[in-house]
């Protein structure tokens, strides 16, 4: 409605009625040039006027003003609204039907009865029956043309709006599968490598989900995953006491984060706090073994004691080693090369050595 102005510059006034439906209830809007639109409230008298308008057909016609029912007498008599009166005005329907099941619309075109519409201002001549039909045929097209065009934007807007929402739904769909799948690589790399550790360690390790979830979220990379997951599962059978064969489950209290940092596999600053006090343990009864054996004597727990840097007992020797199970038999698992004499030699290592690899045999 707002476009006719600029087709016509002297209109100021503007009906507009429309059904969302062909032989349904119409909704109504008035347009003022120096007023704000305004929904109108349709009358019973006029719903059926436009109704009987719609089967018509006509495109276009001139009306008077007072043949229309939502214009009331007080505004076309003469003194009221002084642009709007009979005497001055034309009334032009223009019928137009909208979309694919063509609907009707009117629209009453309220009209100068001089040139002025048009932008000659100065001309006080009355419109002749030909310049109405010509005036009417114009009104015509243009409802026409914008109409159209403006069903056109609506229809390409909805396009638009559905293709992409289509496209962000196949964009999500692919993120959530690749997010499903990615998860899902991750659990199983999880349960696999529990069950690395429970054949190497002789343990039956079980890790809760809510466990994978949080290491999963904590942790930067592999490497601080694999040291998390061991260094936890060290605490946890050196707190209970663990005796190898039996299940150890990882539970999120128990959970210990390795700080991310690089790690030289080759190098006891590689270990943790823990793994490297045990990995000192070792070193030093490896040294002590050495000294036991270039002199001759025999490899006993009181022997290695005595030549230990600070000397102790072999009850000592025992309690360590009974302490230290656990994360003796990681080091020794994962440091295959390192500490060879006590490894093949020292008893109290091979016993403890043996008794793993039997417990794991059973268990497999």
């Amino acid at each position: 409605m707002k476009q006719w102005p600029f087709f016509m510059d002297g209109i100021d006034r503007i009906f507009g009625f429309w059904s969302n439906e062909a032989g349904k209830a119409y909704q109504g809007m008035e347009w003022l040039r120096h007023n704000d639109d305004e929904m109108l409230d349709i009358s019973a008298e006029t719903q059926s006027y436009l109704l009987n308008e719609a089967k018509t057909n006509k495109g276009f016609q001139w009306l008077s003003a007072k043949l229309l029912p939502f214009i009331s007498q007080e505004q076309t008599s003469i003194g009221q609204l002084d642009l709007f009166t009979e005497s001055n005005y034309l009334v032009l329907h223009v019928n137009q039907r909208i979309g694919s099941n063509n609907t009707p619309a009117h629209f009453y075109l309220f009209f100068r009865d001089n040139k002025s519409n048009f932008g000659i201002s100065e001309s006080k001549e009355s419109y002749s029956t030909s310049e109405k039909a010509i005036i009417g045929r114009l009104a015509k097209n243009f409802t026409h043309n914008t109409v159209s065009n403006y069903l056109h934007h609506v229809s390409e807007t909805i396009q638009f709006r559905e293709t992409t929402q289509k496209l962000l739904r196949s964009k999500q769909y692919d993120i959530n599968q690749e997010k499903e799948d990615f998860s899902k690589w991750n659990n199983y790399w999880l349960d696999d490598y529990i069950n690395i550790l429970s054949e190497r360690d002789g343990f039956n390790y079980v890790i809760k989900d809510e466990v994978k979830n949080n290491l999963l979220n904590e942790c930067n990379n592999l490497l601080q995953l694999k040291k998390s997951i061991e260094n936890s599962l060290v605490y946890i059978c050196n707190l209970y006491n663990i005796e190898p064969g039996d299940t150890v489950e990882l539970e999120p209290s128990f959970l210990i984060i390795e700080t991310a940092r690089t790690t030289d596999n080759n190098s006891t600053t590689a270990l943790n706090n823990r793994l490297g006090k045990t990995s000192d343990l070792l070193d030093r009864l490896e040294k002590s073994a050495l000294i036991v054996l270039d002199t001759g004597n025999s490899l006993t727990s009181a022997e290695v004691g005595k030549n230990m840097d600070k000397a102790i007992t072999a009850p000592a020797i025992s309690d360590a080693l009974k302490k230290n199970k656990v994360r003796i038999l990681q080091l020794l698992s994962q440091y295959p090369n390192r500490w060879p004499t006590i490894r093949k030699h020292f008893k109290p290592v091979v016993n403890l050595y043996e008794k793993n690899k039997t417990n794991i045999s059973n268990t497999s």
